[in-house]
């Protein structure tokens, strides 16, 4: 009787099952984020091959005034749909390191005060304070580490270095809509938000990324998970930053409006 899968379990046991299955459904949940960051890359590649097209149509044409709002649109466009691929990118990095044990933090240090004025101002609660928003650069500190089990996967030579470019134009371009973006025709942009997108490289960054998210998933993938050594405490599941909402039937590969996010 003791064999029968109806038997009573130990506490122990019951943690060893909670914890097999939950390892089991995250492993699931990697294998369709990065199907899905492989379709939205395809989908930036096509979307910045337009708006490349409408930037170079421009400038063999003139700068009259509707074509210059075309490109800025196009530029615009494409650099809203770059933020969403690399929130889905973050997603997919998070939830490959929770599963392997190691959390994020996405707390600033405790002497940025910055945030109160946040708080007690209701108009600028929505854009969420920078003093809690460390996360994007622990993510990247998390892979440089040595000992972190995906640091040969994605905090190594050519993949860091993506990484980090990929970061800092997501943060120069996540409120691209609503600003007053004239890089296309700004000869002396240097910095991220200004790069030109003819001299973006996507097409690498977005190949060296991809292959490097394919070694991460086969690491969790191959992950038996962690030895229970004989403790029976209380099983509680890890918590992922882009899984804190309640999302009932929503898809996992659902993600808010790129806007909406900080």
């Amino acid at each position: 009787m003791k064999t029968s899968k109806y038997a009573p379990r130990t506490p122990l046991e019951q943690l060893k099952q909670s914890k097999a299955d939950k390892l089991k459904q995250d492993k699931d949940k990697a294998t369709r984020l990065l199907g899905r960051l492989r379709w939205k890359a395809e989908l930036l590649m096509v979307s910045y091959f337009k708006a490349v097209e409408v930037l170079q149509a421009v400038q063999q044409n003139g700068h009259y005034e509707s074509q210059k709002a075309l490109a800025k649109q196009a530029e615009s466009m494409f650099k809203i749909d770059f933020f969403e691929f690399y929130a889905f990118l973050e997603r997919f990095i998070t939830l490959c390191l929770a599963v392997l044990g190691v959390s994020v933090s996405a707390s600033a240090p405790r002497e940025n005060v910055n945030a109160l004025r946040y708080i007690t101002n209701p108009d600028l609660q929505r854009t969420r304070p920078m003093a809690a928003h460390a996360f994007h650069a622990n993510l990247l500190e998390a892979l440089d580490d040595e000992d972190c089990p995906l640091h040969r996967s994605l905090g190594v030579q050519d993949v860091r270095i993506q990484l980090g470019l990929a970061k800092d134009y997501r943060n120069a371009w996540k409120d691209a809509d609503e600003k007053d973006d004239r890089s296309w025709n700004d000869d002396n942009a240097t910095c991220p938000k200004n790069v030109k997108l003819p001299d973006l490289a996507l097409e690498a960054m977005l190949r060296i990324l991809i292959i490097a998210c394919g070694h991460a998933h086969d690491v969790v993938q191959a992950y038996a998970g962690a030895d229970m050594n004989g403790s029976s405490q209380d099983f509680e599941p890890p918590t992922y930053a882009y899984d804190s909402m309640v999302m009932g039937d929503v898809p996992l590969e659902y993600m808010d409006d790129a806007m909406e996010l900080d």
